[in-house]
């Protein structure tokens, strides 16, 4: 699939492969094949190997490759798959990684370069240019775009994160980092909604631009120009998903709201039980779940309890399919 077909196709619910393991914390691969298989006969088409959803950042790289391919084999030949490239502590491991996740059925890889040393000290003084600024650090981010562009020759996806003071890069970056004919998509991770929506405004039309910020931030971002947005309340009730994103499509924003509206009770409980709480609604719904590698994840039987309230509470079914 070439960089205009991903451009031009990437638009709708990109939807995070959550990682699944055995008891030992060894990767479960079928778990995953069954629940992307679950995902596909729902609609979805486009999935993302992400660093955090995908807890990739908890896996070593044979890990992130084996996932990558697995999940690649069974998607259907219309279906997009970014994959993230971890790598290590260098551009180089990065920028192999990424070619081995192409090579492994990738159709774009998301790259967040490796940020810069903030607010350290010298000599047990403040360093008063330990902090981002535009003027040192703008020509560095678009240069390693620019080389990982050239040296994989893949289509890439860019992961913008904030800096310490929690802001994000300048416009002015963003515009030229966007501007590498190889970048088909940005994904925000500044959640302040002046700085989203001056993003979506003007970058909205070159590349597509998404978020994970959930429906409530969502409902605004798409209509500011996003032509996406990374879901995880899809692992386990993607029609809900589709249907809030066919609202903001078609302008009916008071049946989009009603949506947003009714997940707040599991909003809440995900807020208190993370990713596990998450995995525990899969379970709830006869999906592929099981632990998780973040350390202190595991859930209580009053934790579990709040969780199985929260899907009563907004009429979530038992998936018959996987029962």
């Amino acid at each position: 699939m070439n960089i205009n077909e991903i451009k031009s196709r990437l638009k709708g619910n990109i939807v995070p492969v959550p990682a699944q393991f055995n008891e030992d914390l060894s990767i479960n691969i079928p778990a995953i094949e069954m629940h992307v298989t679950f995902l596909i006969q729902k609609g979805i088409q486009f999935f993302y190997l992400a660093a955090s959803a995908s807890q990739f950042d908890y896996m070593s790289r044979d890990e992130r490759l084996l996932v990558t391919k697995s999940v690649a084999a069974i998607l259907p030949g219309h279906c997009i798959l970014l994959a993230q490239s971890m790598g290590g502590h260098s551009f180089e491991e990065q920028l192999t990684e990424a070619k081995m996740m192409m090579d492994r059925g990738a159709t774009a890889i998301v790259i967040a370069p490796r940020g810069i040393k903030e607010g350290n000290k010298f000599f047990s003084s403040f360093y008063e240019r330990g902090f981002y600024s535009p003027d040192r650090h703008d020509d560095y981010f678009i240069a390693y775009m620019e080389k990982m562009a050239e040296k994989s020759n893949a289509p890439l996806v860019y992961h913008n994160k904030s800096f310490s003071n929690g802001r994000g890069p300048s416009m002015d970056m963003l515009h030229r980092i966007v501007a590498i004919d190889n970048v088909v998509a940005l994904k925000e991770h500044i959640s302040d909604p002046g700085s989203l929506r001056k993003v979506y405004r003007e970058l909205g039309d070159k590349v597509v631009c998404f978020d994970g910020f959930g429906k409530t931030v969502q409902f605004w971002s798409m209509q500011w120009g996003a032509k996406a947005r990374h879901t995880c309340w899809a692992w386990f009730d993607p029609d809900r998903e589709i249907k809030f994103f066919t609202h903001i499509e078609n302008g009916n924003l008071n049946n989009a709201a009603e949506i947003v509206n009714d997940e707040w009770p599991i909003a809440e409980a995900i807020a208190k039980t993370g990713f596990q709480g998450y995995l525990y609604i899969m379970e709830l719904m006869g999906l592929p779940s099981g632990p998780v590698r973040i350390p202190g994840e595991r859930l209580n039987e009053r934790q579990k309890e709040m969780v199985k309230n929260a899907v009563n509470r907004i009429g979530l079914l038992r998936n018959e399919s996987f029962a």
